[in-house]
């Protein structure tokens, strides 16, 4: 009798923990807060684990049924499970203190103390390069700054002539012909990949760009970059991308405070490496969007109008 109290007991544990992390999704995708941890791709199968952990609880909870009635289980072996209270307390430990984490703290975006934590990435396209044998990017006949003349489509091909990168130099001639370059959310990290590859080719552009304000020590006071959470799966693996903003007034804007940024492309630098800045003409703040990570494009072409 006591070993079958001992197996009811466990299977009762089982079927409270399943519940739990069942619950736990089914809460999350009610709230929207699911977006704060998977890219919207992954949380099908997310659902469907919601989904298979409820009917396993459901089995665990018959099962403990069945031997309080005195019947067999499909398996009752007693080695399956822990024998001491010491490792019981671990085992369903390391299970019940993710879940009351998850319940306990409250679902919130990363911000800026994550992409402290990670690094904000304002050279995006050396990264990407470093990752190849490729040579340096050929400069351009003439910047945009030095002439402010229009050019034929053949002028701006060769300016953007890189074999490396050919979606960046597609990228970067569509976003050289427009009079506002507004970096998208469907191509965040690509738009300012562009840029910083072929920046020469942009100085003078307008460009608008929106995303929550990150700082550092040693910026300047009129200094601030303007970022977002790129993520490829989930949030652990999410990588902040951003531009530099050149402001006067860059001190009014509090870290973490979600803004929207009308400037001109410039060139500069910061901790010694060469980056492209935007000189700010007007700021605005504005509402934190829904969804408020960016998901990696794998078809960034496509997004191009």
């Amino acid at each position: 009798m006591k070993g079958n109290r001992l197996m009811i007991l466990h299977y009762l544990l089982r079927t409270i923990i399943l519940l739990g992390f069942s619950s736990y999704i089914v809460f999350l995708t009610k709230t929207d807060a699911l977006q704060y941890y998977l890219a919207p791709r992954m949380m099908i199968y997310v659902k469907i684990a919601a989904v298979a952990l409820y009917v396993i609880a459901c089995f665990q909870g018959y099962s403990a049924i069945r031997i309080n009635r005195g019947k067999r289980v499909a398996c009752d072996c007693e080695q399956l499970v822990p024998q001491s209270a010491v490792r019981s307390m671990l085992s369903y430990g390391l299970l019940i203190l993710p879940l009351l984490v998850g319940f306990c703290l409250p679902n919130a975006a990363l911000g800026s103390a994550m992409a402290s934590a990670k690094g904000m990435n304002l050279s995006t396209a050396k990264q990407e390069r470093s990752k190849s044998s490729a040579s340096t990017v050929p400069s351009p006949n003439v910047s945009l700054a030095a002439t402010g003349t229009a050019k034929t489509d053949a002028e701006i091909e060769q300016m953007f002539n890189d074999e490396w990168e050919k979606v960046s130099s597609k990228i970067g001639m569509n976003l050289y012909k427009k009079d506002l370059i507004v970096v998208k959310s469907t191509l965040y990290k690509e738009i300012l990949s562009s840029i910083d590859l072929f920046k020469s080719n942009f100085i003078g552009k307008k460009i608008e760009i929106s995303g929550f304000v990150y700082r550092e020590e040693n910026m300047k006071s009129n200094q601030f970059v303007v970022g977002r959470f790129v993520i490829n799966c989930c949030s652990s693996d999410a990588m902040p991308y951003g531009a530099m903003i050149d402001f006067p007034e860059a001190q009014n804007y509090p870290k973490d405070t979600w803004v929207k940024v009308t400037g001109t492309v410039q060139s500069g630098s910061y901790n010694g490496k060469d980056i492209f800045m935007i000189k700010a003409d007007q700021i605005e703040k504005i509402a934190a969007p829904e969804s408020p990570y960016l998901h990696a494009n794998y078809d960034p072409l496509k997004e191009l109008d």
